[in-house]
């Protein structure tokens, strides 16, 4: 992909309207993200809204008459997700259909796309101030489901505890999906509230990548999205990004669970944002010492000293967080610390060689070219892009990853300040390599 290609116009309060031409795709992609704040109070009427406009509309109120407007769409795709983006929640409706090109009696499939679109946002199955109890009650199991899922995923739970212990009450340390204790709360007319509380006060970015003239839907969506379409309505603002010291003294806690399998996390906290200057060496630092196969946490504490079962290293761009996860035997927990410890250490005197600073770079250039390979990976890199502030394509990350210097690299690592160490203790009798597989 060439210059920047994400042109964006204002089409509403608050509500902006982008295209990314995309012809090797040979299909449109229209989604409308509606961004809110993250907060304990609403993470999770959020997340139960944004299943509720993803399945059904009051045009299509079934899941058989839904599927059959798709099918009339040529095998269209349509549905909703949510995602954290910092201190904020993405709830992003999507459909995704063939090129109007394509069409065998010459339909308007991006215009159609656009008006199953806004069905799907603005006629929901709301009557009399409540979601259609049938549908509510099918997608609050699918929630409280998700939600369980994270808990029962050892890994995915340790991940998330330390998270919320580095984090506090930052509202990045939300998990996604909320809390069982207040799905139980949400009721019909609550949650048809909660919609239209994110009406009110969401940003709302449009975004068409691929073929077809985005510029003849676009008056479709200004219409829909005209001053006075929802009352009361006052956006939120973009909060600054901005990355929060380590505490004064580590965070050391431990849980008791019955599994054979203890996860060690370990957090670090640095100055970093998605705008900052250091974020291309820092993503060096963190794929050197565990974002790759070749990494010195997987070469090292897992292969060569076998302490662990997983070791990895993973960077939250949005809130300047390093975590590094490992799956070990409960009685090598704490050699394995040490050896971590010991190559975090090794990356702050610069013990890494050219050829480590190679593998890096190619594994973290092969994964912003991948962001090209469908629409729906393209729509979700520029939608964060806006969220941040940021104007540059995939290749421009690529090429400013290849002129980070071995100094810089050295630079970010000795920023790293440890926070937080987990340790999720596995007190069951058993052998711990057989939870790898599940948990990986």
């Amino acid at each position: 992909m060439g210059p920047y290609p994400h042109k964006y116009s204002s089409i509403g309060n608050g509500v902006a309207f982008g295209t990314i031409p995309m012809e090797r795709f040979q299909s449109s992609l229209l989604a409308v993200s509606l961004i809110v704040p993250l907060s304990r109070e609403t993470v999770t009427e959020n997340a139960l809204v944004s299943l509720m406009l993803g399945k059904s509309t009051k045009d299509y109120p079934t899941y058989r008459l839904f599927s059959r407007k798709l099918n009339l769409l040529y095998g269209a795709i349509a549905g909703s997700s949510i995602q954290k983006l910092g201190d904020e929640q993405s709830i992003t409706l999507a459909v995704s259909t063939i090129d109007s090109g394509m069409a065998l009696q010459g339909e308007d499939l991006l215009m159609e796309s656009g008006k199953l679109l806004l069905s799907m946002l603005f006629h929901p199955l709301i009557e009399d101030g409540a979601f259609a109890e049938d549908t509510f009650r099918i997608q609050k199991k699918f929630l409280a489901d998700s939600i369980r899922a994270e808990i029962n995923e050892k890994r995915r739970y340790a991940i998330n505890r330390t998270l919320r212990l580095m984090m506090g009450d930052e509202p990045a340390g939300l998990p996604m999906y909320g809390f069982l204790e207040d799905l139980d709360k949400i009721t019909p007319q609550s949650a048809a509230a909660a919609y239209d509380r994110i009406l009110r006060t969401a940003r709302v970015e449009i975004i068409h990548v691929g073929t077809g003239d985005a510029e003849s839907v676009k008056p479709l969506f200004t219409e829909a999205f005209a001053d006075g379409f929802i009352d009361g309505r006052t956006p939120c603002t973009r909060p600054e990004p901005r990355s929060i010291s380590a505490g004064a003294q580590v965070k050391e806690v431990q849980d008791d669970f019955q599994v054979v399998q203890s996860k060690l996390c370990i957090g670090y906290r640095a100055d970093i944002t998605p705008d900052s200057s250091m974020l291309n060496p820092f993503r060096m630092m963190v794929a050197i010492l565990g974002g790759t196969p070749t990494s010195k946490l997987f070469m090292n504490v897992r292969e060569k000293k076998s302490l662990c079962y997983y070791c990895g290293a993973n960077l939250d761009r949005t809130k300047g967080v390093m975590l590094i996860d490992s799956g070990v035997r409960p009685d090598n927990v704490e050699a394995a610390k040490e050896a971590i410890f010991a190559e975090v250490e090794a990356m702050k005197r610069g013990q890494f060689t050219d050829e480590d600073m190679r593998f890096a770079l190619l594994s973290l250039q092969n994964t912003f070219r991948s962001v090209e390979e469908s629409p729906f990976s393209v729509e979700s890199y520029y939608r964060a892009q806006k969220i941040f502030g940021i104007q540059e394509t995939p290749e421009e990350q690529c090429e400013k990853l290849a002129r980070v210097t071995r100094e810089e690299i050295v630079a970010a690592a000795n920023m790293l300040q440890l926070d937080t160490v987990y340790l999720l203790n596995g007190t069951a009798e058993g052998d711990p390599g057989e939870e790898e597989t599940a948990d990986e």
